[in-house]
């Protein structure tokens, strides 16, 4: 059997508002109304779901972790009924995507997003950098860093590496002086904007610190994968924007080695998240692993 649907409602309306004379006035009932729903689950889980003070309710450690199912399950609920008996259109989320990481790993893994939420539509715009005003326009962010907003909330996908990157052909036909470290020798592509530059990566993998020639300068990693691939040079990338292409075969290792990002790929949304944005964080948090080379 499930647990009484009021009592559900109950439940996250009190945990939400920290309150039963608060809940009580959102659902338009009497306090003794929903006293007595909280009593029902109560007794229905055999579970003290809240503790009582002079401020107001504290939810026990078992509610804790029963409110997130309860809030995404009334959420789901209520978004199905809309789109299907109310405004027969999907809810769309506006996402603005950094070009690289949209295209090397968002958009590959986005099916499972549609068919998991086909209520919900998406919307995205690719970027360089992120946004001066965060969310402005957009119910979420995933750009290379972030600018801090009060109004925002802003959290790092995950730890990326610094990869030192050419083509196959490349890392063949230059196989002796890789060998031997004569990058100053070897034509370089180099990403703008990025803090951390070949003489940290050499010195942190305790090669000789003598940087290749930059030959060609990109504003993003996307195209500079492009001219890693027709052979036009080595690149340091990051593990999350290449991860697809060395898993592939066609960008691979110039030398091993790796080295921590201070900056990373940050997810933002405003600190008022509505169930749309909360299905796409929850459903993201469990997309971000990466299988690094």
């Amino acid at each position: 059997m499930l647990p009484p649907l009021r009592a559900l409602v109950a439940f996250e309306t009190v945990a939400r508002l920290g309150s039963i004379g608060a809940a009580a006035r959102e659902l338009h009932v009497t306090q003794a109304a929903v006293s007595q729903q909280l009593k029902s689950l109560e007794h229905y889980l055999s579970c003290a779901l809240f503790k009582r003070n002079p401020r107001g309710v504290v939810l026990t450690a078992a509610a804790q972790q029963y409110l997130p199912v309860v809030t995404g399950s009334l959420q789901h609920l209520r978004l199905q009924t809309e789109m299907l008996f109310g405004k027969q259109q999907p809810d769309v989320l506006r996402i603005k995507v950094n070009h690289s990481i949209g295209h090397n790993w968002l958009i590959p893994k986005l099916a499972d997003f549609t068919a998991r939420f086909p209520f919900i539509r998406l919307d995205l715009t690719s970027v360089d950098w992120p946004s001066r005003e965060p969310c402005a326009d957009a119910d979420v962010e995933i750009t290379n860093g972030f600018i801090e907003s009060e109004n925002t909330h802003a959290e790092r996908l995950l730890q990326e590496q610094w990869l030192m990157v050419c083509s196959p052909g490349f890392k063949h036909q230059h196989a002796s002086a890789l060998l031997k470290g004569e990058l100053s020798a070897l034509p370089a592509i180099q990403v703008k904007g990025y803090e951390e530059s070949w003489m940290q990566w050499l010195t942190h993998n305790q090669r000789v610190p003598v940087a290749p020639n930059v030959q060609l300068a990109l504003s993003n990693s996307l195209h500079g994968l492009e001219a890693v691939k027709q052979g036009m040079g080595i690149m340091l990338v990051r593990s999350l924007v290449a991860a697809r292409d060395i898993q592939a075969g066609s960008v691979v290792q110039a030398l091993p080695g790796s080295m921590p990002a201070e900056s990373g790929h940050y997810l933002i949304t405003t600190n008022k998240r509505d169930a749309k944005v909360n299905f796409f964080c929850d459903w993201l948090h469990q997309q971000n692993t990466v299988d690094l080379p």
